[in-house]
């Protein structure tokens, strides 16, 4: 690394370990693999897959929905992913609204996204809590603009969660972008000859 590229995993590393301390988390996971380390680099938009949900439990799908995103991602230059599984009382109050007796507790959840073993080596499956997310992201992105490094936070959607029938606002976990794929199910954004239906509110995907 020279000044002009830096370890997005040692970053995280850092305020992350600061954090666990006080929340659930285990503080010591694996943040990105060995090869292929995410590096943060000057002069470009560096950004960061969000990849936020139940996964109740997590299923080809959701890795399908990640790996076309990650992978069709590479000419915006999005260097990393992460996992954010949200918190149990969120899933349990999803459970019970669709009459889903299964509810996983997150440390299982967790470790089903850690145990495959097709995740790459550029994603992390976060396991904190989802408030502490929310002071780890603000940290991270104060301290690597301090250091003359652009990041952004692009949000991957399943086609379940954004839909040319519904609302959506353009903004999601703190996200200004999104992504969605019809890689895990099929998606009513796409017509018939291939081409893309627009949002409701202009949203063009």
């Amino acid at each position: 690394m020279t000044d002009q590229t830096a370890d997005l995993g040692e970053y995280i590393a850092k305020y992350h370990s600061v954090f666990s301390r006080k929340t659930t988390s285990k503080g010591q996971c694996r943040i990105f693999g060995m090869e292929n380390r995410p590096l943060l680099k000057k002069g470009q938009k560096n950004r960061v897959l969000l990849y936020a949900g139940c996964f109740n439990p997590p299923h080809l799908g959701h890795y399908s929905i990640l790996r076309r995103a990650f992978e069709a991602s590479q000419d915006i230059n999005a260097i990393a992913a992460i996992v954010l599984p949200v918190d149990d009382d969120r899933v349990q109050g999803k459970c019970k609204k669709i009459g889903q007796s299964l509810v996983l507790p997150k440390s299982e959840r967790v470790r089903l996204w850690r145990s495959d073993a097709k995740i790459l080596p550029e994603w992390w499956i976060y396991d904190g809590s989802t408030e502490e997310w929310k002071w780890l992201w603000k940290d991270l992105k104060v301290a690597i603009k301090m250091d003359g490094f652009d990041l952004r936070f692009t949000n991957v959607l399943g086609p379940d969660h954004i839909s040319r029938f519904g609302s959506y606002s353009g903004l999601n976990w703190g996200c200004y972008e999104t992504i969605t794929s019809d890689a895990g199910r099929q998606s009513d954004l796409v017509k018939a000859n291939g081409s893309l239906f627009t949002l409701p509110g202009g949203f063009t995907p």
